[in-house]
């Protein structure tokens, strides 16, 4: 059988753990994804040296944080999908409904600037971690009450959602750093990988599960009762990530000594720190700022790209989900098989944007995503037939995933390896900031026009118009050919139109763009398997 496949470059290099197309992280499993995920095997070849206290400690922090991984997917995928939605039902309206599941996403990238500096007070990454996912979990209860006795008012709304949010992204940073500490270096490709399937395997049970009973609760005329069902059930598994989170045994680091070895060629480690400590990495700072600068004009116009795509974007997604369910008058039962079938189409696709990424490389994939998303939110315009947004929902999610990993590996080509993690802070941070101005924009406009036909109508054509008037920016780019790299994705949200809220796995990334020699996506070798 003929495979593409980047060259191996040395025997540390980390396609040798799990190169082969097949297992990129993209695929749902059709398993039982719990079950298959937990028996990953290290072999001795797979080891760093870090000073674990055990094979069997190290077993079990991974399959902890697929645990971890398993739940936190069953919690977005019954939780905060169904906010806005809920926003409905107690009858706030179609603009707050838009607000709900947008402009709290502020207050997470707010945080998350703060969040390398409450690590340091707080002592270490673990407890960081621990701490904003336990908020995050109970942001659910106040949501559950509130579902209960059928009542709540905006400002409490948006408040209780600011911190589900502010919870959910500020530990994205140290998450990043925490877990690569954990999982040792040569077997993260694989992991990840497997991590990455077995989340959104449980996020899309977990929002096909919270649809089903919403649509029975709703056939039953107990739409609230089914809420607070299901913001019970987010909570319940937030809590129980929380427990895996807390279970992890953070390893003691040693560092390595470049060229120290002993007689017998074994590395000699130097001493470690501690275990529950925080791991930083120091900067090459002429290096940084050497790539910087030979890339910066085209950094930046990237950046403003991407920031200014999200911005247009939001102008029409907060509202596909009161266009549904108000002027459709769509059941819940529609509703969830709409953004299932978004979600499935970007999963399966990336796998095989996976493959064209390898051919022509990721600067050609970002531009036919760049290109193929200007007219998604027009197509809405259309038709109202159930079947044909089906389409588009298809549509989307194939041409966001492009569009994504694109983004995502010319992104990370910009950045050093010792830089990403305080870059992507400021990135996440312009980035909500961009969302909630697209959706503020967007409210205003429905509020303007009336929510009705033409209102939604008019929100659809300017988001397409401002992701048309975005791709000027991207000519002015200078993109050029990247390492075909293995990406790890966290799932954070789930949105009608298949623009899904969501997050590299950093550590996935370092480990692939190690090997400088690595061929350039875009330049493969056909070998017999």
């Amino acid at each position: 059988m003929l495979a593409a496949r980047t060259t191996p470059t040395s025997q540390s290099n980390p396609h040798e753990a799990g190169g082969d197309l097949r297992h990129m992280p993209y695929t749902v499993s059709a398993g039982s994804a719990i079950a298959n995920a937990t028996d990953t095997t290290l072999n001795e070849s797979d080891r760093l040296p870090i000073d674990f206290s055990s094979r069997l400690q190290t077993r079990f922090n991974l399959r902890a944080s697929i645990a971890d991984g398993a739940t936190f997917g069953v919690m977005v995928g019954a939780g905060e999908t169904y906010l806005a939605a809920f926003a409905l039902a107690v009858g706030l309206g179609e603009v707050s409904s838009g607000l709900v599941s947008s402009v709290p996403l502020l207050a997470g990238g707010i945080l998350q600037l703060i969040s390398i500096r409450a690590v340091h007070w707080i002592g270490s990454e673990k407890r960081w971690v621990v701490l904003c996912a336990a908020i995050q979990g109970l942001s659910f209860l106040p949501l559950t009450y509130a579902a209960i006795t059928g009542t709540i008012t905006l400002p409490l709304l948006l408040l209780i959602a600011s911190m589900y949010w502010a919870g959910g992204l500020a530990s994205g940073p140290a998450w990043n750093t925490w877990i690569e500490s954990i999982v040792p270096g040569k077997i993260r490709p694989r992991y990840f990988a497997k991590r990455t399937r077995v989340q959104q395997t449980t996020t899309l049970i977990g929002l096909v599960g919270g649809g089903a009973l919403l649509q029975w609760a709703q056939m039953n005329d107990r739409a609230l009762a089914g809420f607070a069902f299901i913001f019970c059930v987010a909570g319940v598994f937030r809590m129980w990530s929380v427990y895996w989170l807390a279970r992890h045994d953070t390893p003691c680091r040693a560092v390595e000594t470049s060229g120290s070895k002993d007689l017998n060629g074994s590395h000699t480690a130097a001493e470690p720190t501690t275990c529950d400590s925080i791991h930083s990495d120091e900067v090459d700072t002429t290096s940084a700022v050497s790539k910087v600068s030979a890339t910066h004009v085209s950094g930046v116009r990237l950046l403003a790209y991407l920031v200014m795509v999200q911005g247009m974007v939001q102008i029409s997604g907060p509202y596909f989900s009161p266009y549904m369910l108000e002027e459709l008058q769509y059941s819940y039962g529609r509703f969830v098989v709409l953004l299932a079938v978004g979600f499935l189409a970007k999963v399966a696709a990336l796998s095989w944007w996976v493959h064209v990424a390898h051919r022509g490389g990721a600067k050609m994939l970002l531009w036919i995503g760049g290109v193929g998303i200007i007219p998604l939110s027009s197509l809405w315009i259309v038709s109202q037939n159930f079947y044909w947004l089906a389409a588009v929902q298809a549509i989307s999610g194939t041409l966001w995933a492009a569009y994504e990993l694109g983004f995502f590996l010319m992104f990370f080509e910009a950045l050093p390896v010792k830089q990403r993690t305080r870059m992507l802070t400021y990135y996440n941070l312009a980035n909500t900031a961009s969302w909630c101005t697209g959706a503020l924009i967007g409210g205003w406009l429905l509020h303007s026009y009336g929510a009705g036909e033409t209102g939604y109508y008019i929100l659809f054509g300017v988001s397409s118009l401002g992701r048309l008037a975005a791709l000027t920016l991207l000519f002015g780019a200078h993109l050029k050919a990247v390492p075909a790299l293995w990406i790890g994705i966290r799932v954070l949200g789930i949105r009608p139109a298949a623009s899904m809220v969501d997050s590299p796995i950093l550590p996935s990334i370092e480990t692939n763009t190690t090997a400088s020699t690595a061929k350039p996506i875009g330049a493969t070798q056909v070998s017999a398997a």
